[in-house]
């Protein structure tokens, strides 16, 4: 589901910079299950990425996860990757003035009736990829990295 592949649980034990025994001791877990989350033997429950998530204070893990667990959710949401804020930031900002001058009046005008007519499908296409570049924009913004200190 990501791109380029990297195990997101071992991510979150390194940035909590924890060792397999004691990252297991904090979420309630045994190490053996560390060991199998790390090497992609099993997938963890949801509760337990809750648990990875918040001791590694990033809630971009849960999103990660649900990306890796799910095709649905691999096929309707975007990936995003951890970006400096001021970056993430000035990409949603940029996503917004394109969406707002332009995809946002096209969807209104073919909204009005309440139905897509062929005529229409291509702009409505076209304005909804520019919506989804907003939405990515957004998340990635939320689970931005900020600068320590």
């Amino acid at each position: 589901m990501q791109s380029d592949y990297r195990n997101i649980y071992r991510d979150a034990r390194l940035t909590a910079g924890l060792t397999q025994e004691r990252w297991a001791e904090l979420i309630g877990i045994s190490s053996d299950a560390v060991r199998q989350y790390e090497t992609d033997r099993i997938l963890p429950s949801d509760e337990v990425v809750l648990r990875m998530a918040e001791a590694a204070g990033q809630q971009i893990v849960c999103y990660w996860h649900m990306l890796h667990k799910s095709r649905v959710a691999a096929k309707l949401l975007p990936e995003v990757d951890r970006k400096d804020l001021p970056e993430a930031v000035l990409q949603l900002l940029v996503a917004v003035h394109a969406f707002a001058g332009g995809g946002l009046c096209e969807l209104t005008r073919i909204a009005a009736d309440g139905k897509i007519s062929p005529d229409e499908r291509e702009r409505y296409d076209a304005a909804i990829t520019e919506l989804r570049s907003v939405v990515s924009a957004a998340l990635h913004t939320e689970f931005a990295k900020e600068k320590e200190g």
